[in-house]
Protein backbone atom coordinates (compact mmCIF):
# COMPACT_ATOMS: atom_id res chain seq x y z
CA UNK A 1 0.00 0.00 0.00
CA UNK A 2 2.67 2.09 0.86
CA UNK A 3 4.65 1.47 -2.38
CA UNK A 4 2.11 3.32 -4.17
CA UNK A 5 2.59 6.39 -2.53
CA UNK A 6 6.62 6.22 -3.62
CA UNK A 7 7.36 9.00 -6.45
CA UNK A 8 7.95 7.08 -9.54
CA UNK A 9 10.44 8.20 -11.95
CA UNK A 10 8.52 9.90 -14.07
CA UNK A 11 7.63 12.36 -11.66
CA UNK A 12 9.51 15.72 -12.33
CA UNK A 13 10.84 16.34 -8.94
CA UNK A 14 14.31 17.36 -10.51
CA UNK A 15 15.48 20.51 -12.04
CA UNK A 16 18.12 23.06 -12.52
CA UNK A 17 21.30 21.58 -10.18
CA UNK A 18 24.40 20.23 -11.51
CA UNK A 19 24.23 17.43 -9.66
CA UNK A 20 20.23 16.54 -10.50
CA UNK A 21 21.30 13.97 -12.93
CA UNK A 22 22.84 12.01 -9.86
CA UNK A 23 20.27 12.73 -7.46
CA UNK A 24 17.36 11.32 -10.19
CA UNK A 25 19.53 7.97 -10.48
CA UNK A 26 19.91 7.79 -6.62
CA UNK A 27 15.88 8.08 -6.79
CA UNK A 28 15.49 5.40 -9.22
CA UNK A 29 17.75 3.09 -7.53
CA UNK A 30 15.95 3.76 -3.82
CA UNK A 31 12.48 3.22 -5.62
CA UNK A 32 13.80 -0.09 -7.33
CA UNK A 33 15.37 -0.83 -3.78
CA UNK A 34 11.83 -0.28 -1.67
CA UNK A 35 10.15 -2.26 -4.17
CA UNK A 36 12.41 -5.29 -3.72
CA UNK A 37 12.08 -4.54 -0.03
CA UNK A 38 16.05 -3.66 0.44
CA UNK A 39 14.94 -0.90 2.73
CA UNK A 40 18.39 -0.07 4.32
CA UNK A 41 19.48 0.02 0.29
CA UNK A 42 16.42 2.38 -0.45
CA UNK A 43 17.02 4.75 2.66
CA UNK A 44 20.33 4.75 1.85
CA UNK A 45 19.47 6.07 -1.80
CA UNK A 46 16.82 8.48 -0.39
CA UNK A 47 18.67 10.35 1.97
CA UNK A 48 22.21 10.62 -0.91
CA UNK A 49 19.40 12.23 -3.29
CA UNK A 50 17.64 14.23 -0.35
CA UNK A 51 21.70 15.52 0.44
CA UNK A 52 22.53 16.27 -3.13
CA UNK A 53 18.80 18.09 -4.71
CA UNK A 54 17.22 19.22 -1.20
CA UNK A 55 13.61 18.21 -2.76
CA UNK A 56 11.47 18.07 0.37
CA UNK A 57 9.76 15.61 -1.36
CA UNK A 58 12.72 13.22 -1.25
CA UNK A 59 11.16 13.19 3.04
CA UNK A 60 8.25 11.41 2.20
CA UNK A 61 10.54 8.58 0.88
CA UNK A 62 12.89 8.79 3.36
CA UNK A 63 10.04 8.33 5.86
CA UNK A 64 8.63 5.34 4.62
CA UNK A 65 11.53 3.79 3.79
CA UNK A 66 12.29 4.39 7.68
CA UNK A 67 9.01 3.28 8.60
CA UNK A 68 9.15 -0.21 6.97
CA UNK A 69 12.75 -0.34 9.06
CA UNK A 70 10.88 0.21 11.98
CA UNK A 71 12.52 2.96 12.55
CA UNK A 72 9.10 5.12 13.87
CA UNK A 73 10.82 8.11 16.09
CA UNK A 74 12.84 8.98 12.98
CA UNK A 75 10.35 8.25 10.42
CA UNK A 76 7.63 10.73 12.26
CA UNK A 77 10.76 13.69 12.51
CA UNK A 78 11.05 12.65 8.48
CA UNK A 79 7.42 13.25 7.51
CA UNK A 80 7.14 16.14 10.19
CA UNK A 81 9.88 17.70 8.12
CA UNK A 82 8.11 16.87 4.94
CA UNK A 83 4.95 18.57 6.48
CA UNK A 84 5.03 22.01 5.44
CA UNK A 85 5.84 21.28 2.24
CA UNK A 86 2.92 18.81 1.59
CA UNK A 87 0.09 20.05 -0.82
CA UNK A 88 -3.10 21.07 1.73
CA UNK A 89 -4.88 17.75 1.21
CA UNK A 90 -2.15 15.94 2.57
CA UNK A 91 -1.79 17.46 5.52
CA UNK A 92 -4.63 16.27 7.55
CA UNK A 93 -3.84 12.63 6.54
CA UNK A 94 -0.01 12.91 7.09
CA UNK A 95 -0.44 14.77 10.55
CA UNK A 96 -2.54 12.16 11.79
CA UNK A 97 -0.17 9.04 10.71
CA UNK A 98 3.10 10.88 12.03
CA UNK A 99 0.87 10.83 15.78
CA UNK A 100 0.35 7.62 15.12
CA UNK A 101 4.11 6.52 14.58
CA UNK A 102 5.11 8.37 17.33
CA UNK A 103 2.24 6.28 19.59
CA UNK A 104 3.91 3.00 18.04
CA UNK A 105 7.36 3.77 18.86
CA UNK A 106 9.01 2.19 21.71
CA UNK A 107 10.51 4.30 24.33
CA UNK A 108 14.30 5.62 23.48
CA UNK A 109 16.45 3.20 25.81
CA UNK A 110 18.34 5.41 28.16
CA UNK A 111 22.07 4.27 28.28
CA UNK A 112 23.40 3.19 31.71
CA UNK A 113 26.55 4.49 32.75
CA UNK A 114 29.45 2.08 33.86
CA UNK A 115 28.09 0.82 37.59
CA UNK A 116 30.24 2.29 40.24
CA UNK A 117 32.23 0.60 42.03
CA UNK A 118 30.07 -1.31 45.45
CA UNK A 119 31.02 0.61 48.43
CA UNK A 120 32.99 -1.86 50.98
CA UNK A 121 30.76 -3.85 53.15
CA UNK A 122 30.99 -1.64 56.66
CA UNK A 123 32.24 -3.34 59.32
CA UNK A 124 30.47 -5.25 62.36
CA UNK A 125 31.40 -2.41 64.76
CA UNK A 126 30.76 0.74 62.11
CA UNK A 127 27.26 -1.17 61.18
CA UNK A 128 26.47 -1.31 64.82
CA UNK A 129 27.18 2.20 65.30
CA UNK A 130 25.33 3.34 62.06
CA UNK A 131 21.92 1.40 62.86
CA UNK A 132 19.33 3.15 65.03
CA UNK A 133 18.87 2.80 68.80
CA UNK A 134 16.27 0.57 69.72
CA UNK A 135 14.20 2.30 72.34
CA UNK A 136 15.87 0.24 75.43
CA UNK A 137 19.31 0.74 74.06
CA UNK A 138 18.68 4.98 74.38
CA UNK A 139 17.36 4.09 77.58
CA UNK A 140 20.24 2.11 78.89
CA UNK A 141 22.88 5.31 77.22
CA UNK A 142 21.01 7.66 78.99
CA UNK A 143 21.27 5.71 81.85
CA UNK A 144 24.91 5.51 81.45
CA UNK A 145 25.26 9.48 80.85
CA UNK A 146 23.26 9.54 84.22
CA UNK A 147 25.45 7.28 85.92
CA UNK A 148 28.67 9.15 84.94
CA UNK A 149 27.29 12.34 85.46
CA UNK A 150 26.14 11.21 89.26
CA UNK A 151 29.58 10.40 89.86
CA UNK A 152 31.21 13.46 89.05
CA UNK A 153 29.04 15.27 91.39
CA UNK A 154 29.30 12.70 93.60
CA UNK A 155 33.30 12.55 93.87
CA UNK A 156 33.36 16.81 94.06
CA UNK A 157 31.12 16.68 96.84
CA UNK A 158 32.93 14.14 98.89
CA UNK A 159 35.97 16.18 98.35
CA UNK A 160 34.41 19.58 99.36
CA UNK A 161 32.86 17.31 102.46
CA UNK A 162 36.65 16.45 103.07
CA UNK A 163 37.95 19.70 102.76
CA UNK A 164 35.40 20.75 105.30
CA UNK A 165 36.01 18.22 107.71
CA UNK A 166 39.47 19.29 107.89
CA UNK A 167 38.57 22.73 108.70
CA UNK A 168 36.61 21.44 111.32
CA UNK A 169 39.26 19.17 112.67
CA UNK A 170 41.67 22.37 113.29
CA UNK A 171 38.45 24.34 114.56
CA UNK A 172 38.29 21.62 117.21
CA UNK A 173 42.20 21.84 117.53
CA UNK A 174 42.26 25.61 118.78
CA UNK A 175 39.10 24.97 120.80
CA UNK A 176 41.20 22.54 122.69
CA UNK A 177 43.94 24.78 123.20
CA UNK A 178 41.80 27.59 124.10
CA UNK A 179 39.87 25.07 126.60
CA UNK A 180 40.94 23.25 130.23
CA UNK A 181 39.89 20.20 131.72
CA UNK A 182 39.21 19.75 135.26
CA UNK A 183 37.77 18.07 137.53
CA UNK A 184 35.15 17.22 135.44
CA UNK A 185 34.79 20.32 133.52
CA UNK A 186 35.45 22.23 130.76
CA UNK A 187 36.79 25.85 131.05
CA UNK A 188 37.17 28.05 128.21
CA UNK A 189 38.28 31.87 127.92
CA UNK A 190 36.90 34.19 125.64
CA UNK A 191 38.97 33.34 122.75
CA UNK A 192 37.51 29.63 121.83
CA UNK A 193 33.93 30.96 121.05
CA UNK A 194 35.17 31.60 117.72
CA UNK A 195 36.79 28.45 117.53
CA UNK A 196 33.69 26.06 118.58
CA UNK A 197 31.44 28.52 116.16
CA UNK A 198 34.09 27.51 113.10
CA UNK A 199 33.98 23.86 114.42
CA UNK A 200 30.19 23.44 114.50
CA UNK A 201 29.56 25.11 110.93
CA UNK A 202 32.68 23.30 108.94
CA UNK A 203 31.27 20.04 110.76
CA UNK A 204 28.05 20.61 109.37
CA UNK A 205 29.33 21.67 105.82
CA UNK A 206 31.44 18.52 106.23
CA UNK A 207 28.54 16.17 106.92
CA UNK A 208 26.11 17.99 103.87
CA UNK A 209 29.40 17.19 101.42
CA UNK A 210 29.17 13.57 102.29
CA UNK A 211 25.91 12.99 102.35
CA UNK A 212 25.64 14.39 98.75
CA UNK A 213 28.39 13.20 97.55
CA UNK A 214 27.76 9.55 99.30
CA UNK A 215 24.32 9.76 98.08
CA UNK A 216 25.23 10.98 94.15
CA UNK A 217 28.15 7.94 93.76
CA UNK A 218 25.71 5.26 95.57
CA UNK A 219 23.22 6.54 92.55
CA UNK A 220 25.71 7.06 89.83
CA UNK A 221 27.11 3.76 90.26
CA UNK A 222 23.56 2.01 90.40
CA UNK A 223 22.78 3.94 86.77
CA UNK A 224 26.11 2.42 85.57
CA UNK A 225 25.25 -1.07 86.50
CA UNK A 226 21.98 -0.90 85.44
CA UNK A 227 23.14 0.77 81.85
CA UNK A 228 25.45 -2.86 81.16
CA UNK A 229 22.93 -5.24 82.97
CA UNK A 230 20.32 -7.63 81.36
CA UNK A 231 16.62 -6.62 81.18
CA UNK A 232 16.40 -9.21 84.05
CA UNK A 233 18.58 -7.85 85.96
CA UNK A 234 17.46 -4.26 85.09
CA UNK A 235 13.94 -5.23 86.30
CA UNK A 236 14.84 -4.44 90.12
CA UNK A 237 14.07 -0.91 91.20
CA UNK A 238 16.49 -0.34 93.99
CA UNK A 239 15.84 2.56 96.41
CA UNK A 240 18.79 4.76 97.90
CA UNK A 241 18.15 6.46 101.67
CA UNK A 242 20.66 9.29 102.53
CA UNK A 243 20.99 9.46 106.22
CA UNK A 244 22.87 12.61 107.40
CA UNK A 245 24.06 12.46 110.83
CA UNK A 246 26.14 14.86 112.57
CA UNK A 247 30.10 14.76 112.01
CA UNK A 248 29.52 12.03 109.29
CA UNK A 249 26.94 10.95 106.34
CA UNK A 250 25.80 7.39 105.11
CA UNK A 251 24.29 6.10 101.95
CA UNK A 252 22.10 2.95 102.39
CA UNK A 253 20.77 1.12 98.91
CA UNK A 254 17.66 -1.24 99.31
CA UNK A 255 15.75 -2.96 96.25
CA UNK A 256 12.58 -3.99 96.22
CA UNK A 257 10.80 -7.01 93.69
Amino acid sequence: MLLGTLLTASTQVFAGPADDARARQLFREGDAAYAEARYDDALAAFEEAHRLSQRPRLLFNIGNALERLGKLREAAAALEKYLPHAKPSEKATLEKRIENLRKRAPEPEVELEDEAEPAPKPRADEQRAAAPQTPDEAARSGDATLGWVLLGVGGAAVATGTAFGIMALTARKDVDAACKHSSGQTLCDASAKGAVDRDRRYSLFADLGWGVGLAALGAGTYFMLTASSSEQARSARPLADVLVVPHGGAVRVRADF
